[in-house]
């Protein structure tokens, strides 16, 4: 891999400023390694190595290993390595500050702070980045991410927890029925407004919906 990194950026991560500051982190890591591209950043060499060199002390701050031995050990192939695709966009200490600004960089109608702003509240960010399909698809984040500036600037109905993720279950749910990456961006919208107006279903619906799904696999 030859990427060309600003060092004095990822010099500037660190836990100082505690979680107030990981929106500045993303944008750091982000401009820190302009050329790097999502096939590129799914090489875990290069943020093992970030994670055992430059941002150490920050991995360690962000991510205290436990005394436990076993659980350490766990914890330290979490955050400290990469395990799994879902890992490296999710859970390594240096990695996962590239793919959240990544996903948001695909949004083009809102800033990135902004953006990684409305990520960070909430359950908004697990329940995107636990649905690829949804977090690579830049017509679909960039309609999720509106409708956040949305209710962020409204109701802020969006950024109760079971709300929101009622809203991306049902959203899964419309995918598993029809291929949304044929939708255009008028249609994606339409769909999200009526998928936000809905009312929250119970949980017994919730499982039921999720069942067909699986049965129809």
């Amino acid at each position: 891999m030859d990427q060309e990194v600003d060092g004095s950026k990822i010099e500037q991560i660190s836990c100082e400023g505690g979680d107030d500051h990981e929106v500045e982190y993303c944008e750091l890591m982000f401009s820190a390694i302009p050329n790097m591209t999502p096939y590129l950043a799914r090489d875990e060499r290069l943020w093992t190595y970030m994670t055992h060199t430059v941002l150490l002390d920050y991995s360690r701050e962000r991510w205290p290993i436990p005394q436990d031995k076993e659980k350490a050990m766990g914890h330290i192939r979490t955050h400290f390595f990469v395990t799994g695709a879902r890992g490296i966009e999710r859970d390594n200490a240096a990695s996962r500050l590239w793919w959240m600004a990544h996903i948001i960089s695909l949004c083009e109608s809102l800033p990135m702070k902004d953006g990684l702003q409305y990520f960070f509240r909430s359950d908004v960010r697990a329940n995107i980045i636990g649905r690829p399909t949804t977090a690579q698809n830049p017509i679909i984040i960039t309609a999720i991410l509106e409708k956040l500036n949305e209710s962020y600037h409204g109701d802020q109905r969006l950024y109760n927890r079971e709300t929101f993720r009622n809203f991306m279950i049902e959203l899964n749910l419309f995918g598993g029925v029809s291929l949304l990456d044929s939708f255009d961006r008028d249609m994606v919208n339409s769909l999200l407004d009526r998928l936000a107006a809905k009312p929250a279903p119970s949980q017994k619906k919730i499982t039921e919906a999720l069942r067909r799904k699986i049965h129809r696999n």
